[in-house]
């Protein structure tokens, strides 16, 4: 059975709380053919949008789902503090982004507006754009543009998230989190930082590699931050009392949310990708992200997305000898791993 360790999402009133990053899994050892994703990122300061490029998708590939997220800073959250840009549907931010010339449609607020200071407000958007995201190409995105108002609000950036499958691939244990988790050193107003994703899935048999996104708003600006991972082949943690900044069991890789891994290497926005060899017996895998205390950085958590080739049991019949060997074998149906 293929788990997703995450804490239950607090409720977020208006201009209050963050929201740590919840997910789910999309693909295991039950697919005939094996999931793959790709993520690809845009830094949006001072602009309107960008392009995506979509060009790593193999020639037999099915999409499944595609998703495309958005996250800024805005000066308000109720209409006496930004009557210009308040929307009382959705409590403000910047509903209105297209897709190659389409608006999109009923997009979903998964964190904020959440509290950084007095009239500074962080959001993160999810739309469906698997009617617009058909296959390799360019992928025009606009509109954000009620973030970045001249009157205290800013762009942070985008992320193109596409699942798909293919018949070349082997079952893929694919696990997607979400949500808006703040950190500033000490963390600002609305948390004290952010809670680790533990992606759990079944024992691995052979050696594996893990390969991971995480995109995160606020990068690559000013101050520092660090990637922290740990791997286990234990009983998966519970990732509310787990920490992995500053842990002896875990491994820091120092400022590497600096804005240049994006598709367009601009600032505000980061979208890491990193590689993890995972040995025989591995049974989760643990990031979390977090700015240093002395200098921090501004960081806003919205996703992270982990691929990992699983090494799947086949069941078996195997002959199983009851009798003597010169009578006729009796066969059993054994499971040859879980």
């Amino acid at each position: 059975m293929l788990l997703f360790y995450v804490m239950p999402i607090p409720q977020a009133n208006a201009g209050d709380v963050d929201v740590p990053l919840s997910g789910r899994v999309l693909g295991g050892c039950s697919d005939a053919a094996g999931l793959g994703v790709l993520a690809l990122g845009l830094g949006t300061d001072g602009r309107a949008g960008g392009t995506f490029d979509l060009n790593g998708l193999p020639a037999d590939a099915r999409i499944v789902e595609a998703w495309l997220y958005w996250n800024g800073d805005d000066d308000g959250n109720r209409a006496a503090e930004d009557p210009a840009n308040f929307n009382p549907a959705i409590d403000n931010g910047d509903p209105t982004v297209s897709l190659n010339g389409i608006a999109l449609a009923s997009p979903r607020i998964i964190g904020g507006p959440a509290f950084w200071t007095t009239g500074r407000y962080a959001y993160a958007y999810r739309a469906d754009v698997r009617d617009i995201v058909t296959g390799n190409g360019t992928y025009i995105l606009d509109g954000m543009d009620n973030f970045d108002d001249g009157a205290g609000g800013f762009n942070n950036g985008a992320e193109l998230v596409v699942l798909y499958r293919s018949g070349g691939r082997p079952p893929t244990y694919v696990g997607l989190a979400e949500g808006l988790d703040l950190d500033a050193g000490n963390g600002p107003s609305s948390g004290p930082g952010t809670r680790p994703v533990v992606f759990a899935f079944p024992p691995l048999l052979a050696d594996a590699q893990a390969h991971v996104t995480l995109f995160v708003g606020g990068a690559g600006i000013a101050g520092s931050s660090s990637l922290w991972y740990q791997i286990g082949n234990t009983a998966p943690p519970d990732p509310g009392p787990l920490q992995l900044a500053g842990s002896s069991q875990a491994t820091e890789l120092a400022d590497v949310f600096n804005g240049l891994h994006n598709q367009n290497r601009q600032g505000y926005w980061d979208s890491y990708q990193l590689t993890l060899p995972l040995p025989p017996g591995t049974r989760w895998l643990a990031v979390q992200v977090a700015s240093h205390i002395d200098t921090p950085a501004e960081l806003e958590w919205v996703g992270t997305v982990a691929e990992i080739p699983l090494s799947c049991a086949r069941d078996l019949f195997i002959p199983l000898v009851l009798g003597p060997t010169s009578g006729p074998p009796s066969t059993s149906l054994l499971p040859s791993g879980s």
